[in-house]
């Protein structure tokens, strides 16, 4: 008589794993692949601008003189990343402070374990670091970090209420940005949307069991053609991969989130693997791609869109 595929309506249901494990699949898979990019002190662009070099924020929830942003988001705290013949990521080896070493104030390093005037926190999804207490706004604060290229996000995170932000590997161009990286998308970009649509068929006879399938796009979206084309390449060639699954519910219970609810790693965060090994979910099948759209909206703006089916068999229907 009860209700069969969750056990309260607290649960993460189906759409929001398979959701939340894409995302997760592709942007750990990605960094595997180096998708990012090593900035290190007082580096220089072509322009003569400094890439380490942070701003002020304009989110104008913080106290002026408490965040700075990089001109970059979506930082790397995952450590354990190394492609064959590339340095890897900026991260330290502290799993009790996952991610940067510190931060530059004037010259003078401050580990990330300071504390007093320069304690601070990174948020690595928005490229800042926080400080506990403002410091002078005309310092110079700088930072040694790694940044993901290719950002894999939640289609959600695609509204009118964001900008497109072109350009971002000309550091000049953030001194005329005054939104805040929570409400930009910076490109090349894979947005990833459940579609709702949903099929089933049974698994088994006499017990619960279905075989679910459920379709996907993958919003692939870039500033050239190029690009783009191989933001749909990397999807597509991924047709009749198995996509393992961690138990977001039991992450949950167990409160195991890499992140807090400011974006800064906690103490002894877990990767994508580990999470995985140790909160080891089911498992889908990414079925019958196909490239359904690819269009150039304006000259600076490429998109395609990628049509997936995940089959998985769930006891719990």
């Amino acid at each position: 008589m009860s209700f069969k595929g969750f056990d309260n309506i607290y649960d993460q249901t189906l759409n929001n794993e398979i959701q939340d494990n894409l995302i997760e699949y592709f942007d750990w898979n990605l960094l595997e692949k180096a998708n990012y990019f090593n900035v290190d002190l007082n580096e220089q662009s072509y322009g003569g601008n400094d890439y380490s070099l942070l701003t002020l924020s304009s989110n104008s929830t913080f106290d002026s003189g408490t965040a700075w942003d990089g001109f970059r988001k979506n930082w790397v705290w995952q450590s354990g990343i190394n492609p064959s013949g590339l340095p890897p990521p900026i991260v330290g080896t502290d799993d009790s402070l996952p991610g940067i070493s510190g931060v530059y104030v004037d010259d003078t390093f401050h580990p990330s374990d300071s504390t007093g005037a320069y304690a601070h926190n990174v948020d690595y999804f928005n490229g800042r670091v926080v400080f506990d207490t403002p410091i002078p706004t005309g310092s110079k604060v700088q930072a040694e970090f790694s940044y993901k290229y290719i950002n894999v996000l939640y289609a959600t995170s695609v509204p009118w209420i964001r900008e497109f932000y072109f350009n971002t590997l000309d550091v000049s161009n953030r001194q005329t940005v005054s939104i805040p990286p929570e409400m930009q998308i910076q490109l090349p970009a894979i947005a990833i949307e459940i579609v709702p649509k949903r099929t089933m068929k049974p698994y088994q006879l006499g017990a619960l069991g279905q075989f679910v399938y459920t379709d996907v796009l993958f919003h692939c979206i870039a500033e050239d053609d190029q690009t783009r084309n191989k933001l749909v390449d990397i999807v597509s060639m991924q047709n009749d991969s198995i996509i393992p699954m961690f138990d977001t519910n039991q992450i949950s219970k167990n409160d195991a989130f890499p992140l807090n609810n400011f974006g800064y790693p906690v103490s002894g965060a877990l990767r994508y693997p580990d999470l995985l090994s140790t909160y080891t979910g089911n498992s889908f099948v990414l079925r019958d791609i196909n490239v359904q759209v690819i269009d150039m909206i304006n000259s600076n703006l490429h998109a395609g869109v990628v049509r997936c089916t995940t089959e998985l068999i769930s006891l719990k229907f």
